[in-house]
């Protein structure tokens, strides 16, 4: 054996022996040698990859981290989408899952096949997809909008617990492996512990900091990290042929993937609902952060039978438990206007922590919500996180409480003697006089001259969900607005002829000091960020009609009722000329949306908007038009309440793209009032007028009898959050 022989042998057993120990290590957590030896294995291999660069693979453990730093995140379309989960707050909701689970399974001919579980840790992370090809690891992306997500590959590679190479013999062809990156609660507070020393800013918690490691451009910066992972699913795969998900979990072991210990398999959901309660009771022991308990189907055949709605499976559900509460001092509530005129209020807070993050503002939603909940400045009020995102007054605690002097004394008493609140009579912004309109909850400020609803109207034109213009912000654009430059939508596409005063915003520009005659001459440099912003609003007019009518910010209109006014009027002008009724028979509009497009697009400032939008050169005409339609035309439903499987944007745009329109209000014209959790007044109305009332099976029942009479539910739905 020559000596190139000799090198090729060694570089393989180094690597076949470093990947066994780091299997151990990271999977098993029983390791067999120390840091030291493993250290001079690893250097060993370095070494001899250093010398003969050609013995050097792509899954060496020497190359987890080789990187050079990323301009920016490619994007990445997953192979099987990675859907999200509905959620169950209790055992009822949990059996009424699996009531209608059964219910539909007994429809389609499975009504004597018995139903098994499997339940896991709802682990409070970054969901990632990683993709292997004959066994090695190409490609891993984040979760995204769940069809198409960000290539953090090279950030993926610095985890250790990642194997680079399946330990299989006879690995599949392709395999897209599901899996959680999280960050040990004990290691996140040895980060925070090195970072305080650094005089660095330490992290809030141990998932944001996760999220923001794997979205580091500097593999070097995500590997100084010391990032976990779970691996929980297999998405696409060919090659494998496994019957449920256990034995897919146990594959994934068998690979190489670290799989949580305590999943459990179960047969009825009486022991489900037991194995949820034990993951939360060891909730607090873990050295790793979840918010609750996956429940899924086992059998892949059953799966594949009870298929998914909207974007979520039916035989899968999160089990999420109770989020923290917290009693702090409401100080104040405020008012925002929105870019409609809505005047909503917002409770400021004494800063208080919970559910991972410091809350200091909470929505109250609106003033009948407050004086449901009997919510006073001054009160000390009951705060949680909802679904742990969304900070959430419950209402105003009222047992004894302690004051500032330690003295004993009511807090019903002190409450009692604070004024109720009231929603201003004058636009906080303009001064003008609100109005409620008739059978409306909202309170609206009349004036389209309102500063706040200008500002807001810009947010909404440059958000993700319509122009997408990338590095306008909300403080940009505020910025842009006080100091002059933007005063409509249509002013962003004449901010390259003010660049040289555009940079002198702060953050806009670089300031460099140089030396002439003698004195210090500052000059003024737009930054790399300026040419961004100015490139992403130029790319922004290559949006389509529908995207341009939605970004308008027309009241009533938001995402899939702009696709089906712009399918019926495919250009600007057809539009322009069209009535209030010819508007009004669009699948989807209906009279009041169409009204409220006329008495927009009818109104002088608007029209010299969308002419300046034209001049710009912005899409205004829709070149491949689609046909409207869909079995729920002419329908109008109200939403009312939570529902179980669906959040209430997914309602509507499952309505709509079937034709039918979401109103806001009961009326005589509504034809179905879908009533969950919590339903409120809309109900009662509903019933005292005679209006059709569904609970959530009879709406889902509907919709699935409106797809089977002949909606076109191949293309994915999109949601609209308007």
């Amino acid at each position: 054996m020559n000596d190139a022989d000799t090198d090729g042998a060694r570089a393989a057993e180094l690597r076949a022996i470093l990947d066994h120990h780091a299997y151990l290590y990271y999977v098993l957590d029983q390791p067999e040698i120390d840091d030291a030896e493993y250290d001079a294995l690893y250097r060993e291999l370095q070494a001899l990859e250093a010398q003969r660069p050609d013995l050097r693979t792509p899954d060496s453990p020497t190359q987890r981290v080789g990187s050079a730093p990323l301009e920016k995140f490619a994007q990445v379309r997953h192979l099987e989408a990675m859907l999200s989960l509905a959620n169950a707050r209790d055992e009822d909701e949990l059996l009424a899952w699996d009531q209608r689970n059964r219910r539909y399974l007994d429809g389609r001919g499975f009504d004597d096949v018995p139903l098994s579980y499997v339940v896991e840790p709802k682990i409070d992370g970054l969901a990632v997809s990683l993709t292997y090809r004959d066994g090695l690891f190409v490609v891993g992306a984040t979760r995204g909008s769940g069809e198409v997500g960000e290539d953090v590959t090279a950030n993926l590679r610095t985890i250790g617990a990642l194997p680079l190479r399946l330990r299989g013999a006879h690995p599949p062809a392709v395999v897209e492996v599901r899996g959680e990156v999280y960050l040990p609660l004990a290691a996140f507070t040895r980060l925070n512990e090195a970072r305080a020393a650094a005089g660095l800013p330490t992290f809030v918690n141990p998932r944001n900091s996760a999220a923001g490691s794997i979205r580091q451009l500097d593999p070097k910066l995500a590997a100084q990290r010391p990032l976990a992972l779970w691996c929980y699913a297999i998405g696409h795969s060919e090659g494998l042929d496994l019957p449920d998900h256990h034995s897919a979990l146990g594959w994934l072991r068998a690979q190489g993937f670290r799989v949580n210990p305590g999943i459990v398999v179960v047969d009825s959901i009486d022991a489900v609902a037991a194995a949820c309660r034990a993951w939360e009771e060891r909730r607090a022991g873990l050295d790793y952060d979840i918010d609750g308990a996956v429940v899924k189907v086992d059998s892949f055949a059953l799966q594949t039978a009870l298929g998914s709605v909207a974007h979520d499976p039916r035989w899968a559900i999160a089990f999420k438990f109770a989020p923290t509460t917290v009693i702090t001092r409401l100080h104040s509530i405020e008012v925002n206007v929105g870019r409609t005129g809505v005047l909503t209020p917002f409770a400021v807070l004494e800063p208080v922590f919970v559910g991972g993050v410091t809350v200091e503002r909470a929505t109250l939603h609106n003033e009948d919500d407050i004086r449901r909940k009997d919510i006073r400045a001054g009160d000390d009020v009951t705060l949680q996180r909802a679904g742990d995102v969304i900070p959430q007054i419950l209402g105003p605690v009222l047992d004894g409480w302690v004051d500032e002097d330690g003295r004993r004394a009511e807090r019903s008493a002190r409450h009692a003697a604070l004024p109720e609140w009231r929603l201003p009579e004058a636009c906080p912004a303009c001064g003008s006089q609100v109005v409620r309109e008739t059978d409306e909850v909202a309170v609206r400020c009349p004036n389209r001259s309102c500063p706040a609803q200008l500002v807001e109207s810009i947010k909404h034109f440059v958000s993700k969900g319509a122009m997408d213009i990338d590095g306008l912000g909300e403080e940009s654009v505020q910025l842009l607005y006080d100091r002059g430059f933007v005063r409509d939508v249509a002013d962003l596409y004449s901010l390259r002829e003010k660049k040289d005063s555009v940079v002198l915003l702060e953050g806009w520009s670089t300031k460099k000091k140089r030396v002439k005659d003698g004195r210090d001459v500052i000059e003024i440099a737009g930054t790399k960020q300026t040419d961004k912003v100015l490139a992403a609003i130029e790319e922004s007019k290559q949006r389509p009609f529908a995207k341009v009518l939605f970004a308008l910010g027309i009241r009533h209109v938001g995402a899939v009722t702009a696709q089906a006014i712009v399918d019926a009027f495919p250009s600007i002008d057809g539009l322009l000329a069209a009535t209030a009724d010819e508007l009004a028979v669009v699948p989807g509009v209906g009279p009041v949306v169409a009204e409220a497009v006329t008495q927009h697009l009818a109104d002088d400032h608007n029209r010299e908007t969308l002419e300046r939008l034209r001049a710009a050169g912005l899409r205004l005409v829709e070149e491949h038009p689609r046909r409207a339609g869909g079995a729920l035309a002419g329908t109008t439903f109200v939403l009312t309440g939570k529902l179980a499987s669906l959040t209430r944007g997914e309602a509507q745009a499952l309505i709509e793209a079937r034709g039918g329109r979401v109103s806001a209000s009961v009326s005589k014209a509504t034809d179905y009032v879908v009533a969950g959790e919590d339903p409120g007044s809309k109900l009662a109305k509903a019933q005292r007028l005679g209006v059709t009332v569904l609970d959530e099976d009879g709406f889902l029942g509907l919709l699935e009898s409106s797809r089977v009479s002949g909606d076109d539910d191949s293309a994915p739905v999109q949601l609209d959050l308007a």
